[in-house]
């Protein structure tokens, strides 16, 4: 597998927004009026990492042409339930600050997007709806909905095995646009939680002195982006397979951290179907990110 030398570029999570506030607050859109718990608890390490707060938001959706009637009555009981949510969720003694809101829109992603833009959320986190067991309203591909609608990160929590406790992160460094943000995620859940991060890039068996060369350069870019974050590790494994590789690493990790994988010929030739598999095999919590306004590549000419 060839790897880009390149440097990534510096993330967006906090950034200035319109050069007047810091983006710092996290918004978790609440789906049949529930979220996972790992879910809300990700997305309060993520905010309590950024000093700000976490937002439950409870969609009511208006379709087109239809009158919306008693909307006092219904979107106070829509926030109703999204506080009891985070008290359920998160309990009394957060030292993250908490707060329920009810939006009418005209779809699940616009009400999003305008929750997201209003509280000026650094990011969106939401459970994966391929792991959820409840039916969820937006669909198979809520990330990349959600992505066309929000001015922020988009964090997915899932994954067949729930993680009781963060003490060590798995991040599989590749090409992808977004692997920046999945070092980044990490560095923030690690310093919450004061768990341990491990950088993995798999190269495949047998690969030549050039292609070791640039995945040695690549994990030290990954690691150069931890800044001054000390507790980590990186490792350039070799394997036959990468998805199998990652999987199985994850035995040894509370939760892994991946780049949303865009397409392109990279992607089929380092991905395939690695996002899907390791969500629904890895042995841990898998998080996956994509950052929508950066989704061009710096490894473009692979594309």
């Amino acid at each position: 597998m060839y790897v880009s030398p390149a440097p990534w570029t510096p993330s967006l999570l906090c950034a200035e927004s319109g050069g007047q506030s810091t983006r710092r607050n996290v918004v978790v859109p609440l789906f049949d009026g529930m979220a996972t718990d790992r879910t809300v608890e990700f997305a309060a390490s993520i905010a309590d990492e950024w000093e700000g707060d976490v937002i439950l938001a409870n969609p009511v959706v208006r379709p087109s042409g239809t009158q919306f009637d008693g909307s006092d009555d219904l979107l106070d009981e829509h926030q109703k339930t999204a506080e009891r949510a985070l008290k359920t969720t998160l309990g009394p003694n957060t030292g993250v600050e908490t707060r329920g809101t009810a939006r009418v829109g005209r779809s699940l992603p616009s009400i999003v997007g305008e929750v997201s833009q209003d509280c000026s959320a650094g990011a969106v986190v939401i459970d994966d709806p391929g792991s959820a067991t409840r039916s969820n309203p937006l669909g198979r591909n809520v990330p990349a909905r959600l992505a066309c609608s929000v001015d922020c990160d988009v964090l997915t929590v899932g994954g067949s095995h729930a993680s009781k406790t963060i003490s060590s992160v798995l991040v599989p460094v590749s090409g992808g646009p977004h692997s920046g943000l999945a070092v980044d995620v990490a560095r923030y859940v690690a310093q919450a939680h004061g768990a341990w991060v491990e950088l993995l890039h798999v190269i495949e068996t047998g690969a030549d002195e050039r292609r070791r060369d640039d995945a040695e350069e690549y994990v030290s870019a990954a690691r150069d982006r931890l800044g001054e974050f000390d507790d980590f590790d990186t490792w350039v494994l070799e394997a036959d397979d990468a998805t199998d590789a990652i999987i199985e690493q994850s035995k040894y990790y509370d939760m892994t951290v991946m780049g949303a994988p865009q397409k392109g010929r990279l992607r089929e030739f380092v991905f395939g179907s690695t996002i899907g598999e390791v969500r629904s095999s890895a042995h841990n919590t898998v998080v996956t990110v994509e950052r929508p306004h950066e989704r061009d590549s710096l490894l473009g000419r692979w594309l």
